[in-house]
């Protein structure tokens, strides 16, 4: 027979059932554990990002001009770009020769075209103060701002005009 420690007048029974695994604090019936919710959500977030296709490159077709001015062509300089064959993309003058197919030689040429066109120099007649950039339907929106990028270039800017379809 076991004897059983003295206890103090005051202190609470002892369980002497055997050990319970269940954990004394329950949760409430109003809280949620969320963790594999989360885990879900990180899941899907991960999956979208690995099979979505990002394509930079699409082309959008713009809806005609409703407002603004026309520019008459005759009295503006005009910068061409249009694809090629195998996907290039050819910007030229107004007379449809090519400026070079070097991007940075490209540039260069484009800021002394437009330099040329402003002070008057051959190819021109006559000092121009408008330039309007005609592209192709094709010709993505990235190659339109550089060419716009490197006209902007120049000391003193134009004023930079897109050609669009008359409504």
């Amino acid at each position: 027979m076991a004897i059983a420690p003295e206890l103090p007048p005051n202190a609470p029974p002892v369980d002497d059932s055997p050990l319970s695994l269940k954990s004394k604090r329950r949760l409430d019936d109003t809280e949620m554990d969320i963790t594999p919710m989360i885990d879900i959500v990180f899941l899907l977030l991960i999956f979208f990002l690995v099979a979505s296709k990002m394509d930079e490159s699409a082309s959008v077709r713009l809806p005609p001009a409703r407002y603004g001015k026309a520019v008459a062509e005759d009295n503006s300089i005009v910068v061409l770009i249009r694809k090629g064959s195998a996907g290039t993309v050819i910007v030229s003058r107004r007379d449809g020769r090519a400026f070079a197919s070097d991007i940075k030689q490209q540039e260069e040429e484009i800021g002394e075209y437009i330099d040329a066109g402003m002070t008057g120099s051959p190819p021109f007649d006559r000092p121009l103060q408008e330039v309007i950039v005609k592209a192709e339907r094709d010709v993505k929106e990235g190659e339109v701002n550089r060419v716009a990028e490197a006209i902007g270039k120049v000391a003193e800017t134009p004023i930079l005009n897109y050609a669009v379809l008359e409504n």
